[in-house]
């Protein structure tokens, strides 16, 4: 081979060269003429013959990009060309080019999205060289306006769009818990969207402000009401995402005080939601509470185990205490401390027995004064008991009956049973304790016509 050979070759596959950075730069700016004319005149490129024919290809792909970029599809990229594979054979050619098509990622990055070979017959046409047929392979990647194929990337962006979505929702509840016990209504109510509505025990309302005006009536119509201490617990967050729309099932309980200052849960349920994501914020579009069990704390609380074994202990205290108020009566008459046995009645308690009838603490102490006089000595002294009491209790009154005895020393100082006989005693719970409304006393051995026994008690049979 010749020098001017060598030389002329060398020429042309610069030539040839240059054809594929024109190929780029025309295709890269958009220059479809530009990009035709570098075609022969019955070069071929697809279906497409003649630089005319392929101009007016190029030209409704131009239109398309154009289409793709006002929808933010298409971003700026540029075709690089590697690996120029010539053969020159006169006026003939092949090339063999290894293409790259570069652009930027969602963060500005540069990317390779895709690559391939152009397989290229080229002319020598009025002394300069023309494409005359062009083919395109791709290796790898995919064009701009295609369909994206899932990539790790994107995949993991999928999972973590997917976990803040879900993290968002959680702290809507968070919030709509940490709203309502603070009594931070407007808060509360604008967790909803604009449509958002909210089902509830207290009402129906639909749209934020809506929302907030139900509410408001709830707090005005228990305002001043002295309820213990309370917070929501929310648990157990079952979230379904879908786009920009949710579902969520959420456990909740009501945490409070029992009047032991002990915290409780007083109820509980579900919250059954709806959301959608409005104006890139995610909020309540449908909110329906369940309680699967519990009260409110205004409602009126049920009877538990633990009430009625509190009521049985009450009445087993009270019971308790009415006959140990009748042992202290009977302990002051022995010990003739008479101002003590007429404290225990109230003001309107009677006393009535055989010596009279009495009325209030002052009178009782008179007139059993008249008749227990201080003992001479201990070995004069006489015992009251009492025995078989059976006390029927109806809140804060009582009723009760009991046999007493009136126990003496005989001549051989032995316990002798001088009398015997029954109480009908009547009683009412005061902020002192439990104090006789009433007390008759009847003998019974020896026997007295009852009609001779209870001076002046008809006058008040009604009472009690």
């Amino acid at each position: 081979m010749t020098d001017a050979t060598r030389f002329q070759e060398l020429q042309d596959r610069e030539a040839v060269r240059q054809v594929f950075v024109d190929y780029a730069r025309f295709l890269d700016g958009g220059d479809y003429a530009g990009y035709a004319s570098l075609f022969a005149r019955d070069g071929k490129f697809g279906d497409a013959v003649g630089s005319a024919a392929i101009a007016d290809h190029m030209a409704a792909y131009g239109a398309r990009v154009e289409d793709a970029r006002a929808k933010g599809i298409f971003k700026t990229a540029i075709h690089v060309m590697n690996n120029h594979d010539i053969e020159i054979d006169g006026d003939t050619a092949k090339a063999e080019v290894i293409w790259s098509y570069i652009t930027i990622d969602p963060d500005q990055v540069p990317t390779v999205l895709q690559m391939g070979r152009y397989n290229d017959d080229l002319v020598r046409e009025d002394g300069v060289w023309k494409i005359a047929n062009h083919r395109i392979s791709r290796i790898m990647g995919r064009a701009q306006m295609e369909e994206a194929q899932p990539a790790r990337l994107d995949a993991v962006q999928a999972r973590l769009r997917e976990l803040e979505d879900k993290e968002a929702i959680r702290q809507i509840f968070t919030d709509y818990a940490r709203y309502l016990d603070s009594g931070n209504l407007e808060g509360y109510a604008g967790l909803f969207a604009s449509n958002g509505s909210l089902r509830a025990s207290l009402g129906e309302a639909v749209g934020p402000q809506a929302i907030l005006e139900l509410l408001s009536k709830y707090r005005e119509a228990y305002k001043g009401k002295n309820f213990p201490r309370s917070r929501h617990i929310v648990n157990n967050h079952d979230i379904e995402l879908d786009g920009d729309k949710a579902k969520a099932v959420v456990a909740w309980f009501y945490l409070t005080l029992d009047p032991d200052g002990v915290p409780m849960i007083l109820q509980g349920g579900h919250y059954i939601d709806e959301l959608v994501r409005e104006d890139g914020v995610w909020k309540l579009v449908s909110h329906d509470i369940d309680r699967f069990f519990g009260r409110a704390p205004f409602e009126t609380p049920p009877v538990t185990r633990l009430d009625r074994i509190e009521q049985r202990l009450r009445e087993a205290e009270d019971k308790d205490a009415i006959k140990r108020l009748c042992i202290e009566l009977s302990d002051c008459l022995d010990s003739r401390d008479l101002k003590g046995y007429g404290a225990r009645f109230t003001e309107d308690g009677e006393w009535s027995g055989i010596v009279g009838r009495a009325v209030g603490p002052a009178e009782i102490e008179a007139l059993l004064s008249k008749y227990c006089k201080p003992w001479e000595s201990e070995g004069h002294r006489t015992y009251h008991t009492t025995l078989d009491t059976v006390i029927d209790l109806d809140g804060d009154t009582a009723k009760a009956t009991s046999k007493w005895q009136h126990i003496i020393r005989n001549e051989k100082d032995e316990p002798v049973t001088w009398h015997l006989g029954t109480y009908d005693d009547w009683f009412r719970r005061t902020p002192d304790g439990w104090r006789f409304t009433r007390r008759a006393a009847y003998g019974v051995i020896p026997y007295i016509e009852p009609k001779f026994q209870l001076i002046g008690l008809q006058a008040a049979e009604g009472q009690g």
